[in-house]
């Protein structure tokens, strides 16, 4: 189990360094240490076997002891990187599918876009990891809760794998179908045996999973709803153009922001504001933002402005289009000007 775990774990660094370098490290470094490790503890407990328990430390010379011990202990902590790493690129895939609640996601890269940071994430795994360590009695639980939610992942790994090589990678379905058999045929096997530690441990990972999996679901179904109330009840240009030259309304020096998720079309909120309010600004411009699976959208390429209607109601579309990393440039007070602007979302603003 551990050795499998510790081969999936090397995925999890595919954001953050290129593949060869990961191949690499593991042909020439990794993989002929852990050889190494393994044999000498194989020979040591052939020996000794009442020492099965503690094979790693009993196995280390007295002279090389506590080197060995602050040098898997560093490894133990680089280790559990791949997993918040891991855990980092999930949520943001969640984030651009609209099944997670908004958290502030740092981009450290500009070459690896999956080199991010979450600290709120970051936060409630360090919640978690000391919750988990203090709840547990013995590291026996511990152990049956890690290797739960290991199986659970790589069975969920396998059955997403199904359709990406049928769909995205066209592969022969004789190939998905071997696939599918080896895997599952070592999958299963493990998750049979779990399942008999679920009580012992093993069902914190379920629980945990279970929480996210209902905010997903709720903040997902929610987002839906509200988009898709927002494209039903648009306003059409056939009722603007019958408020007449100027909307009907009296137009003061200004310019007025309304912001929108849709891309297309007016939202309802613009009839609501043009129906109670007596005076609107003389230019209304509807703000769309968008963020793009890239590091930085050129100045000239950021904005797409176009016309709304006749010329004479002087509302246009502006469609901001930011990547990975949102350009930071100005002084303090232009950026608190422009923050100020933003929040009001669906309100005016000069």
């Amino acid at each position: 189990m551990l050795s499998i775990t510790g081969t999936e774990a090397l995925f999890a660094d595919l954001s953050h360094f290129p593949v060869p370098a990961i191949q690499i490290a593991f042909a020439f470094v990794v993989f002929p240490c852990l050889l190494l490790a393994y044999t000498g503890q194989a020979a040591y407990i052939m020996k000794n076997q009442g020492h099965v328990k503690d094979a790693f430390y009993r196995s280390i010379p007295d002279g090389v002891y506590w080197p060995m011990f602050i040098i898997a202990t560093a490894a133990a902590i680089i280790a559990s990187q791949a997993t918040i790493s891991a855990t980092f690129s999930i949520i943001k895939q969640a984030l651009s599918h609209g099944c997670f609640p908004r958290v502030k996601v740092v981009h450290t890269s500009k070459i690896f876009l999956g080199q991010i940071y979450i600290p709120d994430i970051n936060w409630i795994l360090m919640i978690l990891c000391v919750a988990v360590t203090a709840g547990f009695r013995n590291q026996s639980q511990i152990g049956n809760a890690y290797g739960t939610a290991v199986v659970i992942v790589m069975l969920v790994t396998t059955f997403l794998m199904i359709p990406i090589m049928l769909l995205v990678w066209r592969s022969h379905w004789s190939v998905v179908a071997l696939f599918t058999s080896l895997s599952l045929l070592v999958e299963l096997t493990y998750f049979s045996a779990v399942l008999f530690k679920i009580d012992q441990g093993g069902w914190v990972p379920l629980i945990i999973a279970g929480a996210f999996l209902l905010v997903m679901y709720v903040w997902h179904y929610g987002s839906v709803l509200r988009y898709e109330f927002e494209v039903h009840s648009r306003v059409s240009m056939a009722w603007i153009l019958g408020l007449g030259p100027g909307l009907g309304l009296v137009r003061v020096p200004g310019v007025g922001f309304v912001y929108t998720e849709l891309a297309s079309g007016v939202p309802r909120i613009f009839s609501h504001l043009v129906t109670n309010l007596p005076a609107v600004h003389s230019v209304v411009v509807f703000v769309c933002v968008k963020y793009l699976p890239v590091y930085l959208v050129p100045a000239d390429e950021r904005f797409l402005v176009r016309r709304i209607g006749p010329r004479s109601f002087r509302m246009f579309r502006c469609v901001a289009r930011y990547g990975t990393r949102t350009c930071t440039g100005g002084t303090t007070a232009s950026r608190g000007r422009s923050s100020t602007a933003w929040r009001c979302s669906c309100g005016w603003s000069r």
